[in-house]
C-alpha cells in the first residue's frame, strides 16, 4: 500500500514534524495472480467503492550505468509513458524519514520522450548529491516494465477516500522477465486509521503480503540474473537523544524489513542462507518484545509474538536440513570421497531438504504470514504499546536508562548460566547458547546508541561464543535429522544409512575437542570484556 502525508504532516498517527514535499511513503502488498482476480471480483470491496473502476496502461524504461552504479545506491531513475505523456522520475530510499519506516524521496519532471533530461536531473539541488561521481553521459536503459494499472475509488465508513491500485504486467531486462503483482492504496483524503483499517481488511480477502521491492528492485535482480539475493539485518543509525520507544520501533520496524526482503531468496531457493536470515529476522523481532516485555503493558503484544514465532518454527526444518547437507554432511564427505553410505544419506536428507522448503513457501505464501506482516507494521506505526492513550513511563524515558538496566540483566544472566562451562551438560549447554542469543539481540538493538570502538569488542565475543556453541549444536542436531532418515528403511538401505550415521558421528567426535577448546577460549575471553554500558 501506499502511504502519502495528509496536510497535518501525521504519518499512522505519528507527528513527524515538517516533511519535505518529496517524500513518498511507499508499501505494497504482493499477491499472486489468483490473488489479484479474487481481490477484483471482491464483494467487500466492491461495497466500499464509490467510483468506475479506472484502467490505463504503464511503460516505463530505467536507467543505469553498466555496473549499476544508482542501484548500489539504492536510487532509480526512469521515465514512464503514462498515456500521452513522458515523466522522468528519481527515487530515492528514506527508511528513516517516516514512522511506517517505508520512506523514499522522489522527484518528478514532465519530459518530451522516453529519452532522459539531463537539464531536470543537475538543476534539482536535493538531486546532485545521488548523482554524485556519475557520468550523465553513460546513463543508458537497463529494463523496463509493462504494467496494466486498475484504479479503484474507496470510501470508507468515516468518510476517508482511498484509491485502491492493482498493478499486473511483467519486469523484463536482458531478454528475461517476470510477473508482477501488486496492490498499493493512496490516501486521497481523511484518516491513516482507515488506511490502515482497509488494508487489514485487504489480508482478510486474500494472502497479500507486505512489500517493500519496487519496480526497480525487481529489474535489477532480474538483469543480474542470479537469482533473489539475501540479505543480512541492518542497525541503522539512532538519534543521540533517543528514548526507549524509539529504540522499540526502529528494532521493530528493521526486523520486519529483514524478514520481507528474504522472502524471495526462499522461494526462488537461491541461496541457502535466505531462511536463515528470515529466521534471524523472526527471531529479532520476538527478541525486542522479550526485552521489552517487563516495560510493556500486558495483553498488548503476547498475541503478535506468538504469531512471529511460528514464522521461525515453520522456517526451522528448511534451516536445519540446509545445515546438516552443506556443513555437516558436506565435511564428512569431503573426507571420505566416493562413500555410497554418504551418498545415499545425501539423496535422502535432500529429499527430507525439498519437502521442508515446500512447507516454507506454503508458509509465506499463507494468509496467516500476511495477517502477521500487516499486524507487526499496525502495531509498531499506531503505537500498539500505548494504555489509556499514553506511552508507558518507562518506554517515554531515555534509551540509555532502559539499555543499562536490560543489558546488564542479560549479562548477568549470561554468566551465571556458563559458569563452571567445561562441565555443563548438553542440556545446560543448550540454555547457555539461547542466553547468549539474548544477550546479543539485546546488545544490538541498543548498540547504536554508544561509540563503536567500544561495543565491538562485546558484540565481536557474543558472536564467538554463540557460533562456538552453534557447531556443537549442530552434531545434536544431526543425530535428530539421522534418525529421522533412518525411520522406515529396511534390508540394505537401513544398513547403510547407520553406516552413513556412523562416519558423521565419528568424523564430529574427532574435531569436536577442538571445538571444545575454541569455545572454552571464547568464554575465557568473553567473561574478560568490560560491558560496554
Amino acid at each position: 500500500m501506499v502511504i502519502r502525508f495528509t496536510q497535518d504532516k501525521r504519518c499512522l498517527g505519528v507527528d513527524l514534524g515538517d516533511l519535505p514535499a518529496n517524500l513518498e511513503v511507499e508499501l505494497k502488498f504482493e499477491l499472486t495472480p489468483a490473488d489479484a482476480r479474487k481481490f477484483a471480483r471482491a464483494p467487500e470491496i466492491k461495497a466500499l467503492q464509490t467510483a468506475r473502476t479506472r484502467s490505463k496502461p504503464l511503460q516505463a524504461t530505467y536507467y543505469d550505468t553498466p555496473d549499476q552504479t544508482l542501484a548500489q545506491k539504492g536510487v532509480a531513475l526512469r521515465v514512464r509513458k503514462e498515456g500521452r505523456a513522458f515523466v522522468q522520475c528519481l527515487k530515492a530510499a528514506a527508511p528513516g524519514k517516516s514512522a511506517t519506516g517505508f520512506a523514499r524521496h522522489e522527484w518528478e519532471w514532465r519530459v518530451l520522450s522516453q529519452e532522459l533530461d539531463f537539464d531536470d536531473l543537475t538543476k534539482e539541488k536535493e538531486v546532485k548529491p545521488y548523482l554524485k561521481g556519475i557520468d550523465l553521459k553513460s546513463l543508458g536503459p537497463i529494463y523496463s516494465t509493462d504494467i496494466r494499472r486498475q484504479t479503484r475509488q474507496i470510501t470508507m465508513p468515516g468518510g476517508s477516500v482511498i484509491l485502491c491500485e492493482l498493478d499486473q504486467g511483467k519486469v523484463m531486462a536482458a531478454g528475461r522477465d517476470t510477473q508482477l503483482y501488486e496492490l498499493e492504496l493512496e490516501l486521497v483524503s481523511g484518516s491513516d486509521a482507515e488506511l490502515l483499517e482497509l488494508a487489514r481488511l485487504i489480508t482478510t480477502i486474500v494472502p497479500g503480503r507486505l512489500s517493500s521491492r519496487t519496480k526497480a528492485y525487481r529489474g535489477h535482480v532480474l538483469f543480474e540474473g542470479n537469482g533473489a539475493p539475501w540479505f543480512a539485518a541492518a542497525h541503522p543509525p539512532l538519534p543521540k537523544k533517543v528514548s526507549a520507544e524509539q529504540v522499540l520501533r526502529s528494532a521493530m520496524l528493521e526486523g520486519l524489513k529483514h524478514l520481507i526482503v528474504n522472502e524471495d531468496c526462499v522461494l526462488e531457493r537461491s541461496h541457502i542462507e535466505g531462511v536463515h536470515q528470515m529466521r534471524v529476522a523472526s527471531r529479532r523481532m520476538r527478541s525486542v518484545l522479550t526485552t521489552y516485555k517487563k516495560i510493556l503493558p500486558k495483553g498488548s503484544f503476547e498475541d503478535l509474538s506468538q504469531h512471529i514465532k511460528a514464522i521461525g518454527n515453520a522456517l526451522g526444518p528448511a534451516r536445519d536440513w540446509d545445515v546438516f547437507l552443506d556443513e555437516v554432511l558436506g565435511d564428512v564427505q569431503r573426507g571420505f570421497e566416493n562413500a555410497p553410505a554418504l551418498a545415499l544419506m545425501e539423496t535422502l536428507a535432500k529429499a527430507k531438504q525439498a519437502e521442508a522448503y515446500a512447507s516454507a513457501h506454503k508458509m509465506i505464501l499463507s494468509a496467516d504470514y500476511a495477517k502477521t506482516l500487516t499486524d507487526s507494521l499496525y502495531w509498531v506505526a499506531t503505537s500498539g504499546w500505548t494504555k489509556q492513550g499514553k506511552v508507558p513511563a518507562k518506554l517515554a524515558a531515555p534509551a540509555t536508562v532502559t539499555a543499562k538496566s536490560v543489558l546488564a540483566k542479560r549479562h548477568g544472566e549470561l554468566l551465571k548460566t556458563g559458569k563452571g562451562i567445561e562441565s555443563l551438560s548438553i542440556e545446560q549447554r543448550h540454555e547457555l547458547r539461547i542466553a547468549i542469543k539474548k544477550a546479543r539481540y539485546a546488545s544490538s538493538f541498543f548498540a547504536e546508541l554508544y561509540p563503536k570502538k567500544t561495543t565491538k569488542a562485546y558484540l565481536k565475543a557474543l558472536k564467538g561464543l554463540q557460533e562456538s556453541l552453534g557447531h556443537l549444536n549442530d552434531l545434536a542436531t544431526a543425530e535428530r535429522l539421522m534418525d529421522e532418515l533412518a525411520e522406515g528403511l529396511s534390508g540394505d538401505e537401513l544398513c547403510q544409512i547407520k553406516r552413513a550415521s556412523g562416519m558423521v558421528d565419528g568424523w564430529y567426535m574427532h574435531a569436536q575437542s577442538l571445538r571444545e577448546d575454541e569455545l572454552i577460549k571464547a568464554w575465557t575471553a568473553f567473561v574478560k570484556i568490560k560491558p560496554f554500558w
